[in-house]
């Protein structure tokens, strides 16, 4: 900052006229999870789509890690002592920290930006969410970047929540038949006795997905250097037209694909306004068939 009014900036099209740098500085963050003395609200409590672990004594993080571990063997949420421990034991040695007893009763919640560590150990991606009781409102507090089996968990007054439905949790009820979303399942429940017909539906992206063209910013250049007296729309255009046949081919690539037809160009013909002419061109060598 004490340099900033003797360096010397490149020309351009916007004048920064004060701050030219800063620092932001962190000096205490309250994203804990692990509070064991945490109120869980009653509909919470009763969803069967969460899971509260019981006496957890701040390690509410390492229940839902263990849990989750334990894949469709679930047992008991009251019964996983076990598995806990396993869990911080493997923590423990990835932190290359001496497991005992006391460090395991006395272990202090965790810090949602640390969890990375725990991905890299135990091979998860953690995701936390939020949830407002009242509007019913679900957040995504943190999305993990990872390609590892999902474990998704429900932060609460710093207290840590396992997921185990995750679209019953966001109301989401999907019809088996017709793969229609609704947001009970009371909706669903009369939608599958009166109106399903099994159809499918088929969706398709509005915008593109893989490749997607450069958006048209004449208006905002024109903006940016105060262009008045010009449209930004073009005078004149061109205009294709393709025509081909389809052959018959049948060849095979790979187990599974096999090609029953291949486009041959036939003509093109081109129009443009410009010289308001057209032409077209006409494939010679077409196959006798």
């Amino acid at each position: 900052m004490e340099r900033a009014d003797r360096l010397k900036y490149p020309k351009s099209g916007y004048k920064l006229k004060a701050i030219t740098g800063f620092r932001v500085y962190n000096y205490k963050r309250n994203y804990t999870l692990g509070d064991s003395a945490a109120v869980i609200p009653k509909e919470f409590r009763d969803s069967i789509h969460i899971i509260n672990f019981p006496k957890t004594n701040n390690k509410c993080v390492f229940h839902c890690i263990a849990y989750h571990g334990l894949g469709i063997a679930k047992q008991n949420p009251r019964t996983i002592q076990v598995h806990v421990k396993a869990a911080f034991k493997k923590y423990c040695e990835f932190k290359n920290i001496e497991y005992s007893l006391s460090l395991f009763r006395s272990f202090k919640p965790i810090d949602i930006f640390h969890f990375d560590e725990l991905e890299e150990c135990f091979k998860l991606a953690i995701n936390v969410y939020s949830k407002d009781v009242s509007s019913g409102e679900v957040k995504c507090e943190r999305e993990s970047e990872k390609a590892y089996n999902v474990l998704n968990i429900l932060s609460h007054s710093n207290r840590a929540l396992y997921i185990n439905n995750m679209d019953k949790f966001m109301s989401k009820y999907l019809c088996s038949k017709c793969e229609m979303i609704f947001a009970t399942s009371t909706k669903l429940n009369d939608h599958q006795k009166n109106q399903c017909d099994k159809t499918n539906i088929m969706s398709f992206a509005k915008q593109p997905t893989i490749y997607q063209p450069g958006k048209n910013c004449a208006f905002q250049m024109m903006q940016k250097y105060k262009v008045h007296d010009a449209t930004p729309y073009n005078d004149h255009f061109i205009v294709y037209d393709f025509e081909s046949i389809l052959k018959p081919t049948n060849i095979q690539s790979g187990e599974n694909t096999v090609f029953m037809n291949e486009h041959i160009p036939v003509s093109v013909s081109i129009l443009n306004t410009l010289t308001n002419s057209y032409f077209c061109i006409v494939e010679e060598t077409l196959p006798p068939e």
